[in-house]
């Protein structure tokens, strides 16, 4: 009875399937360990993923039809660069777990130079510095490189032109001066609310023929559609505006990072539509 239990829980821990091997698999998932708190929030995105349903009544269509998933378990932060290359050179495509936005600095590293980086994003994270308690238990005591300052690290390295920030309204203004003045492509939360037609068909034309990178951070959403989130923003977009963007995404998709879910006791509702919003962009692959 021990033993079946124990088998019960391993399978629990896999994010969505456990039916797929490494080699048959095309989707390679992995977590990112950065302390306690991170191993419960990945553990509660890969029990979330087993009660999600993949059928789109709307589309009717089943999102992971061409989807399998490989669950390669958790990584240390500064291994995250390296497993991302291996997964990419291995021609799959990795789907990385974090608690927090700062391993998406060494994510997107491992794709090349004109690969587009899309981030769904409340804050634009291009501080020069910053430190709270919070921040510095998220994986870095840097004041130079953490969850908000990571952005800006990135534009000392890729070309800010080649990145984009959707869902943006929580930013001060030397962030926003630097986003002008790199030409980082920005949609605030309340243009693409007032008018998603203009803002998808943008988003299009900027990522036609490239390929291109996701990063979610949760807090993109509206606080009453995700509580469960670390820095929670009024006024966010909602599952039907991000779905629209998603299904606009003119280039080819070739990785992607779900972060900054911050589990609310007794409201499972954020990991519900982490795992939903997930399931859209595996749908195009």
């Amino acid at each position: 009875m021990l033993s079946f239990t124990k088998d019960i829980l391993s399978k629990m821990e896999k994010f969505l399937t456990d039916i797929f091997t490494e080699k048959e698999a095309n989707v390679i998932t992995f977590g990112v360990d950065t302390g306690k708190l991170s191993k419960k929030t990945l553990q509660i995105y890969r029990k979330a993923s087993r009660f999600i349903e993949p059928f789109d009544v709307e589309k009717k269509k089943n999102l992971l039809a061409r989807v399998k998933v490989f669950d390669k378990g958790d990584v240390k932060i500064d291994k995250v660069k390296q497993k991302t290359k291996k997964i990419i050179s291995s021609t799959k495509f990795p789907l990385m777990l974090s608690y927090s936005h700062l391993p998406s600095f060494y994510s997107t590293q491992a794709f090349d130079e004109k690969t587009k980086i899309i981030i769904f994003d409340a804050h634009a994270d291009l501080k020069e510095k910053y430190m709270d308690r919070k921040i510095s238990g998220y994986g870095s005591k840097n004041e130079r490189l953490n969850d908000a300052t990571w952005l800006k690290r990135l534009c000392e390295i890729k070309n800010p032109k080649k990145i984009a920030i959707l869902g943006l309204r929580s930013c001060d203004e030397n962030e926003l001066r630097f986003i002008k003045e790199k030409g980082i492509f920005y949609y605030t939360a309340e243009q693409i609310k007032d008018n998603l037609f203009t803002a998808k068909n943008v988003l299009r034309e900027f990522t036609r023929d490239s390929d291109v990178y996701v990063s979610l951070d949760m807090d993109v959403f509206d606080p009453s559609a995700a509580p469960g989130v670390d820095h929670p923003e009024p006024n966010g977009i909602f599952f039907e505006h991000f779905s629209e963007l998603v299904r606009f995404i003119g280039g080819k998709i070739v990785g992607m990072d779900v972060c900054c879910l911050k589990p609310v006791r007794g409201n499972e509702q954020t990991e519900y539509l982490a795992i939903r919003s997930i399931f859209e962009i595996l749908g195009k692959l």
